[in-house]
């Protein structure tokens, strides 16, 4: 499994709930930006850099040459298809000059299918170059060119943007001409769900109102619970690649998506409903053994004191009972920990939903489980 994923086919995310979520999961996230491009990230975008390191920049020139020759196969053969399939729009979007090769940024002006423009960043600055296309050339392009960057990197393609999720990760002649002109192809290429897992088995014990929980909240809980995640990413790590062996046979993309949904089930939402019982048991037996607790003075503490308190069957009691509380606390203690270690990865889940779930609903929770 790959540690890191690559965000497209934006620079910058388009949502934050989904941002969120991903830096439950993703150790770090990549992004395609062209170098000294003035990016204005959101405030949640940046305390996650800032305090887990979180974003990497990718410049885009060594996949922009890789890409360019797939394109300009497909422009020399098809030109006029293409220029009738991309007529007829008045909307326009652009592609950063730097994010496209030479060659192919000089064909597709040539051909009419592009056009030099000039504009400002999202955040201010001075005027960049961009290329005006068709929208749906620009969006199969990021497509592509996210896909390369994502193989050259060994990183794992992951957006928030539903459509972008139809786009394949390996392109050919065939089905780059068949996304341009919109034309429908046989593909027999099955989805993958099983990149999706980490994210599943997060949304679990997400709380409905995420938009509200600061950035800085979820940063501490990896920061936190750094030993936790590590085992959490380990195991769906190992999911996926025993769940991809097992889909190697199924061609039914409805059957491919079940046994990914049963695997996060069993994996991930059985074990950590399991620890929330355990857990409350332990808690329950601790209230029963408190409440039946002798409260006498501990023949070890009477010795120690030289009978001092002997006389003080108040102090004496208070005494006994602060011993035996603690001695309690800790043993309890010690039986959590046991639990919470013979489920590893649903304990980075619990840790995420008691560090994030308001206590009404955490308590909601338990009371049901």
């Amino acid at each position: 499994m790959r540690d890191i994923g690559l965000y497209y086919p934006y620079i910058h995310f388009r949502d934050e709930r989904w941002l969120k979520a991903a830096a439950l999961y993703w150790p770090r996230m990549a992004r395609v930006v062209p170098t000294g491009y003035p990016v204005a990230d959101t405030e949640t975008a940046r305390v996650f850099d800032d305090e887990l390191g979180f974003l990497i920049p990718v410049p885009p020139d060594a996949a922009a040459h890789a890409v360019a020759p797939l394109f300009l196969e497909v422009l020399n053969a098809h030109q006029e298809r293409l220029a009738t399939a991309l007529a007829g729009s008045t909307a326009r979007a652009a592609v950063h000059w730097d994010e496209m090769a030479p060659e192919l940024r000089d064909a597709l002006r040539s051909t009419g299918l592009a056009a030099e423009s000039v504009a400002y960043p999202p955040g201010g600055g001075p005027l960049l170059p961009w290329l005006a296309m068709h929208p749906r050339l620009v969006w199969i392009y990021k497509c592509v060119l996210s896909a390369q960057a994502a193989e050259m990197g060994q990183f794992t393609p992951v957006t928030d943007q539903d459509d972008a999720h139809l786009q394949p990760h390996r392109w050919s002649v065939d089905r780059l001409l068949s996304a341009l002109t919109g034309t429908p192809q046989g593909d027999d290429t099955l989805p993958d769900p099983t990149n999706a897992m980490g994210l599943l088995a997060i949304r679990t014990v997400l709380p409905r109102d995420l938009n509200a929980v600061a950035a800085g909240r979820i940063a501490a809980v990896r920061r936190r619970h750094q030993a936790e995640f590590e085992t959490f990413h380990a195991a769906i790590g190992e999911a996926i690649d025993l769940l991809r062996d097992r889909l190697a046979d199924i061609s039914l993309p409805v059957a491919r998506l079940e046994y990914t949904a049963l695997e996060v089930e069993r994996r991930f939402e059985t074990p950590l409903i399991e620890l929330r019982r355990a857990l409350k048991g332990a808690r329950i037996d601790t209230v029963f053994s408190a409440a039946h607790l002798k409260f006498d003075l501990p023949a070890g503490l009477a010795a120690i004191g030289g009978g001092a308190l002997a006389g003080q069957p108040l102090i004496g009691t208070a005494a006994g009972a602060a011993f035996g509380l603690s001695y309690l606390r800790q043993a309890a203690g010690q039986h959590r920990n046991e639990l919470r270690s013979a489920a590893p990865a649903a304990s980075y889940l619990l840790s995420v939903e008691q560090a994030l779930a308001p206590q009404s609903l955490l308590r909601r929770l338990v009371l049901r489980r």
